[in-house]
């Protein structure tokens, strides 16, 4: 059937993105072993302390972190006292725009409103570069290579991202993997923090 000249063109299915089984499977019991987890509160202490250590030795006034959902450590206390501690510093949070990141302003007391996934977001429009970033991790191998949500947002971001941001990856000690295998796309992480440790 001949389409009128004043109807819009059908538009074309979104491919769907390829989901690898064995590292879905991951997710599953990585997010598991997370959620079980009946000392997180215990376990998060040691891992602020270790993420705020490292941002003490780290000469930077533009930091990228997460809100924490799905039982992942929250972070926001330490940066909040990262903020305190230097008067031009600035803060953000990712929000997902298309295929890619974009990492608005974050300070106390910032409107945040629910985004994709059900994350809280910030209400603005606004963006920074960030010069540190930590990212969460449902997964991470001895090699700092992350196994995140599966998305693909954060490789995708880093890898246009120029100048690049020091990364972080920020997760418990049930998120250690010996290797996820990583792909060409997966890219590797500057450092990695757990409750016991970093590498």
């Amino acid at each position: 059937m001949q389409r009128k000249p004043s109807e819009p063109a059908p538009l074309a299915a979104k491919p769907k993105r390829y989901v690898d089984p064995v590292r879905a499977q991951w997710r599953r019991d990585l997010r598991a072993a997370r959620e079980a987890l009946t000392d997180r509160p215990e376990r998060a202490v040691h891992l602020v302390e270790r993420v705020e250590q490292w941002l003490r030795d780290r000469h930077a006034s533009r930091l990228g972190f997460f809100w924490a959902t799905r039982a992942e450590p929250d972070l926001s206390g330490v940066v909040e006292r990262w903020l305190k501690a230097g008067p031009a510093r600035v803060a953000a949070l990712p929000v997902m725009e298309g295929e890619f990141l974009r990492f608005a302003p974050w300070s106390p007391g910032t409107a945040l409103i629910k985004g994709p996934f059900d994350v809280w977001i910030p209400d603005t429009d606004q963006r920074i570069d960030p010069q540190l970033l930590l990212i969460p991790c449902v997964g991470i191998d001895r090699n700092r290579y992350r196994l995140g949500y599966g998305g693909g947002y954060y490789d995708r971001t880093l890898a246009v991202m120029s100048p690049r941001p020091i990364t972080a990856g920020v997760g418990f000690d049930c998120a250690r993997i010996e290797t996820i295998d990583p792909k060409p796309h997966d890219l590797q992480l500057d450092v990695a923090f757990t409750e016991s440790g970093s590498w």
